[in-house]
């Protein structure tokens, strides 16, 4: 396939594979479940909280993290589909820019995401979940791309405060 993130490939130079890496799926179900979730989070986050440039790049750079963890931190991966990764992140991204306007419910899900990827990190995926990719659940990419979120919130939170403060 040539849009999959493949290790090789991307050693070689075929950088573009660290974006479409995360467009390829396993399979239609894995591909409808993705999806789903990305149409779940627009739904309840982004339709009002930001422009769509914003947003876009906002994706871009989750991508990019969720990409970089799993090619340094995850050496024997040499194949990689799905967009999940980058939904965590998204996820975890939106969960904390709109914290301090619903911080119960908010704060709740953001508790519940980050047990999610606890567990994950210990027990592996969740049950069926591999059964409706019809493949391997790459865990590691859902714990990046939550953590590209969080860091992606962060790096956001200290431009507008330096912005702020006219420097």
């Amino acid at each position: 396939m040539h849009l999959e993130y493949q290790r090789r490939a991307v050693e070689s130079g075929e950088l573009w594979r660290l974006l479409t890496g995360h467009l390829t799926h396993l399979g239609w179900g894995h591909l409808l479940m993705n999806l789903l979730g990305f149409w779940l989070i627009v739904q309840l986050f982004f339709r009002k909280m930001m422009p769509f440039t914003a947003c876009f790049s906002g994706l871009i750079l989750l991508t990019l993290g969720t990409s970089a963890g799993l090619h340094l931190l995850n050496p024997g991966l040499d194949w990689y589909r799905g967009l999940s990764g980058v939904l965590h992140g998204l996820l975890i991204w939106a969960l904390l820019r709109e914290i301090d306007q619903h911080p119960g419910a908010n704060g709740l899900l953001l508790a519940l995401v980050c047990v999610k990827l606890a567990w994950e990190q210990v027990s592996g995926p969740i049950p069926g979940s591999e059964a409706i990719a019809k493949g391997r659940v790459i865990v590691d990419a859902h714990l990046y791309g939550g953590l590209s979120g969080a860091l992606l919130w962060a790096l956001e939170r200290g431009v507008a405060k330096i912005q702020n403060r006219g420097v």
